[in-house]
């Protein structure tokens, strides 16, 4: 089998210049496509070493630490030791993910009954046994991945930024309730008459206060409206009309806790008489929280934040 430097030198250029743009993306940096192709052509100019007896050098991983390391600085200069370890560690982290898929692709070559077909017939033989096709083929393929894994990083970044913790306790006598509460900030839900915010819970956060038939019968009388079941606060319950997008005026029966704590960071907020609605449904498929609480009750300073 003859290699061709010159075609192995153009396919390097082509994946150095696609994990680029890949690591320029996920870490954030600007891209400049003309900066990214000249960083690609000149780090692979020691592929020409391996026709001289300098190859062993080559193959030295700290060799090919410090052509990464180029590489990083090439395409997107420096500006920290941080943002550089990132850069180089999310550089490495694609290079691997690309490998990956570059065995995926190279099994599914070897095993299609197709592909083998293609192959005995084909007369693009220095391609073929050069695998320049299935490396070309695997860098669409790790650029969609890539940009839906970042994409699903970055929202559960978004959605972690709205989650607080929250206390509740429904009774002052009650012990008090642990969850977790997602700060919605189209919520505006609230008493006609006092104007006091309503914070809308899950049934299930009340279980632990409740023996079983207790639970089953307030789930009836949430789920038929207060006209089965039983409610154990039944003294404590508001009327709160609301009107959702797509559909037509509604109640919701509100319970007022007797205190309800917000945790943000080591800092917290009580609110006391709070009303809070509950659903026998869950608001969140993987359970990531159970309450949707209105920034009213958030602290002047996390607004701010959140505005900003």
């Amino acid at each position: 089998m003859t290699l061709y430097i010159d075609i192995i030198y153009g396919l390097n250029t082509i994946v150095t210049i696609s994990l680029l743009y890949m690591t320029g993306k996920w870490v954030g940096y600007e891209i400049k496509p003309v900066r990214i192709v000249c960083t690609a052509l000149v780090t692979g100019l020691p592929l020409f070493l391996w026709m001289t007896d300098y190859s062993v050098y080559l193959a030295s991983p700290i060799s090919q630490f410090f052509i990464c390391l180029g590489a990083v600085l090439l395409a997107f200069g420096f500006q920290t030791f941080w943002r550089l370890f990132k850069t180089v560690a999310a550089f490495y982290f694609i290079s691997i993910l690309s490998g990956g898929a570059v065995v995926a692709m190279s099994w599914f070559f070897q095993s299609s009954a197709l592909v083998q077909s293609w192959r005995a017939t084909s007369t693009w033989h220095l391609l073929d046994h050069m695998h320049a096709l299935l490396v070309l083929s695997t860098i669409p393929v790790v650029l969609i991945l890539s940009e839906i894994v970042k994409r699903a990083v970055k929202e559960d970044k978004k959605m972690m930024k709205k989650l607080v913790r929250v206390s509740i306790r429904m009774t002052e006598t009650d012990d008090w309730i642990d969850t977790c509460a997602l700060v919605d900030t189209g919520n505006q839900l609230k008493d006609p008459i006092s104007r006091k915010p309503v914070v809308l819970a899950e049934a299930s956060i009340v279980r632990p206060l409740l023996d079983e038939a207790s639970f089953a019968q307030f789930i009836e009388w949430i789920a038929t409206d207060g006209s089965q079941g039983a409610n154990l606060w039944d003294d404590k319950i508001r009327v709160i009309p609301y009107r959702a997008v797509g559909s037509s005026h509604g109640f919701i029966f509100a319970v007022v806790a007797f205190e309800v704590v917000i945790w943000i960071d080591d800092e917290r907020k009580v609110n006391s008489h709070t009303l809070i609605g509950f659903e026998d449904k869950p608001f969140s498929t993987e359970g990531k929280f159970q309450c949707i609480i209105p920034p009213d009750l958030l602290p002047d300073e996390t607004l701010s934040e959140q505005a900003s």
